[in-house]
């Protein structure tokens, strides 16, 4: 019997036995991580990096995740060890708040995933005729399209990861009018801010099954006014004549609204992610977060100040704090609590 194949580091056949996981496991702590120090740009170029390629097609499970998340945390306080040595002065959620909200900007790999999984489905909105997307068509929405599709029947996991990330190309995607004929009014984000008119407002059954252009004057493109006005209420009303028209467009398409060319980006889908999509603000600390940013500074010196102001360095209290035996006194000038106030501010030795 042959053995299966590989392709890119990844086996041809993926069954239910997670193959993948194994293979993800042993590449990540397969990594010599020696480094004498914290190393930011090893997290983010190098321990990210290596899944990037399985994310875009196989939905990685959460404690895979987790486990990645871990070491990588360890890392960190690790001082470039991928054991538990080390104090965690801080857990990962608040590392991955973006740099000017009091975190370090980490991904998180959930969110991640979901974007580079948004982007095949998105593949299948914008290139209907390639060759991928008519396989998936026939198989999973022969009459529909992915947008409106089920998971259906037996599914392949590369199509379960895939769905997984759908409500992502949802809340991204938004209609650009061009004749309106396709476009139907009621639970489509055809608004300019991608907003949905549901079906449940008042009056809804008067325009079901109407499509979009039923609100256009027939002589030029724009919105009836008086049409509009007389069938929906007057915040629907006004939502819907602030939509943009544009002239030059003269088919419906779909357009991501998060980018100006329309186009999909991971990069954007993961912005939109974490911060509409699933809320993360809890983590965020106020401060002038930007201000340390735009230092004209060694990154080391950037990172210094940040642990400065958020409690991350070993001074005596902080080290009390955290269940180590010791005393409070300063051990430079034996004065009473070794906080950061102290050691860098009002210390003798500091000046």
């Amino acid at each position: 019997m042959l053995a299966a194949g590989k392709y890119v580091g990844l086996p041809f056949m993926i069954g239910r036995d997670r193959m993948l996981l194994s293979l993800i496991s042993r590449t990540v702590s397969g990594k010599k991580l020696t480094l004498g120090v914290v190393s930011e740009v090893m997290i983010k170029s190098v321990l990210q990096a290596i899944p990037s390629y399985v994310m875009s097609i196989f939905q990685l499970p959460t404690t895979l995740l987790d486990s990645i998340e871990k070491m990588m945390n360890s890392f960190w306080w690790g001082l470039g060890k991928t054991s538990q040595s080390g104090i965690h002065w801080m857990n990962w959620e608040k590392l991955l708040a973006p740099k000017i909200h009091g975190g370090m900007g980490f991904k998180d790999l959930s969110a991640f995933t979901l974007s580079m999984l948004g982007k095949q489905g998105w593949k299948f909105i914008i290139e209907p005729d390639s060759l991928v997307a008519r396989i998936f068509k026939a198989r999973y929405f022969p009459t529909g399209s992915f947008l409106t599709a089920a998971v259906g029947h037996n599914p392949s996991y590369v199509w379960r990861s895939i769905m997984s990330a759908r409500f992502l190309v949802r809340g991204g995607a938004r209609w650009s009018i061009g004749s309106g004929a396709n476009i139907s009014i009621l639970n489509e984000h055809w608004l300019s801010n991608g907003e949905v008119i549901g079906s449940d407002i008042p009056g809804a059954h008067f325009v079901h099954n109407f499509t979009i252009n039923s609100l256009m004057n027939l002589y030029d493109k724009s919105l009836n006014e008086q049409v509009v006005r007389q069938v929906f209420s007057g915040d629907i009303a006004n939502k819907i004549l602030h939509t943009t028209l544009i002239s030059q467009v003269e088919e419906d398409i779909i357009i991501w609204k998060a980018e100006r060319n329309g186009r999909y980006s991971v990069h954007s889908a993961y912005k939109l992610c974490v911060s509409e999509l699933i809320d993360s603000s809890y983590n965020w600390r106020p401060g002038y977060w930007f201000g340390i940013c735009n230092l004209k500074v060694p990154l080391k010196v950037k990172n210094l100040i940040w642990r400065m102001c958020r409690g991350c360095l070993p001074t005596r209290v902080r080290l009390l704090d955290k269940g180590v035996t010791c005393p409070t006194n300063c051990s430079s000038c034996a004065s009473n609590n070794e906080d950061i106030m102290h050691v860098f501010f009002a210390c003798p030795f500091s000046i």
